[in-house]
This record gives structure tokens, C-alpha cells and sequence, in this order.
């Protein structure tokens, strides 16, 4: 249940965390779409954490974040606040111009609940609509770590697996 600042109350009960994990997630993915930044990064905690791995073999992703390679790894609010700032300046090449977009969020599970914390995971499609590269197709799964926070939740980590290996054009916060 969402309070009137946009954050998710969490209700009692275990279909009541499903409802607000999905809900939240459902959120996130529309303020994307809609391409409401600021909406979207009160979406998540101070001390976020934003990776998306790259693949090291076909079968595996890179473990360590801050040891090897990635595709993007942002750590704090401070540098989602400085992703965006850079969507929106048009100071990005992967971003200049915006691609529209539309988020497919499904298969939304609750891994673990340990009161506080939240892990979740979800499968998830993209279609952007780029005026450099055309229509691009992609997908993944999430995986998340939401935090209760005064009764409302909040996206604390956000691990985005992108099935590609290999990117064909740019990628950036808002097309995955």
C-alpha cells in the first residue's frame, strides 16, 4: 500500500509483503518508463547499492563488483543522483537522446524475509525505442535486497543480470 509520499507501506501477513515487494517493483519500473528521476531514486535507500555484473565465461557472472569488471556498479544515492543528472544534461553518450522506454517486470518471488530485509527476485524485459539504434529487445532478472524503513520500503541493492554478453549499441540506468 503506497503512503501519500510514494513509499510502500508494508501490510501483515505474507501475502501483504508480496503485494508491497511487487508493487514496489511495478513502481520503479513505471517511473522509468515516465522517466520521473527523482520519484525514482527516492526509491532507494541511502547506502543503495546498483550492479550490473558482466559476464566473465558463458556461465558466469563476475562476483566481486569492486575487483573485476562490470557493466555498471554505483554505490550510495550520491552517484544515482549523478547518473541521473547526467541523463537528463544530455552529458551521456549512452543517453543522448533518451530512448523511450517500456519495462516488463514478472516472477516476482520473496526469496528470504528476515523482518527488516527483503531479498526478492524477478524476471524482467525491456523494449527501448532508440533513435541511433532502433528497437532493442532486452532481459534479465533482478535481484533485490528492500529494507523496511519507518514501515515503508526501500530498494537498499539491485543486482540486474542483462542476458547479453555482448552489448549492441549503449546501456544505461533507465533501459534496464
Amino acid at each position: 500500500m503506497a503512503r501519500p509520499d510514494g513509499q510502500f507501506v508494508l501490510m501483515s501477513g505474507a501475502n501483504g509483503s508480496y503485494d508491497a515487494v511487487r508493487d514496489l517493483l511495478y513502481l520503479e519500473a513505471d517511473l522509468l518508463d515516465r522517466r520521473e528521476w527523482t520519484g525514482w531514486a527516492d526509491l532507494y535507500t541511502e547506502d543503495c547499492v546498483y550492479w550490473v555484473p558482466s559476464w566473465a565465461t558463458e556461465d558466469e557472472l563476475t562476483n566481486d563488483p569492486e575487483l573485476e569488471v562490470n557493466m555498471i556498479y554505483l554505490t550510495g544515492k550520491p552517484a544515482l543522483e549523478a547518473r541521473l543528472y547526467r541523463l537528463t544534461s544530455g552529458q551521456s553518450y549512452a543517453t543522448a537522446p533518451l530512448a523511450r522506454t517500456s519495462h516488463l517486470v514478472d516472477t516476482v518471488r520473496i526469496v528470504k524475509d528476515q523482518g527488516d530485509t527483503i531479498e526478492a527476485s524477478a524476471k524482467w524485459m525491456t523494449l527501448c525505442n532508440d533513435p541511433r539504434w532502433g528497437k532493442q529487445v532486452r532481459g534479465g532478472w533482478y535481484d533485490y535486497t528492500l529494507q523496511r524503513v519507518d514501515e515503508a520500503l526501500q530498494i537498499q541493492r539491485k543486482k540486474i543480470t542483462l542476458l547479453e554478453s555482448v552489448i549492441d549499441g549503449a546501456i544505461d540506468i533507465h533501459q534496464i
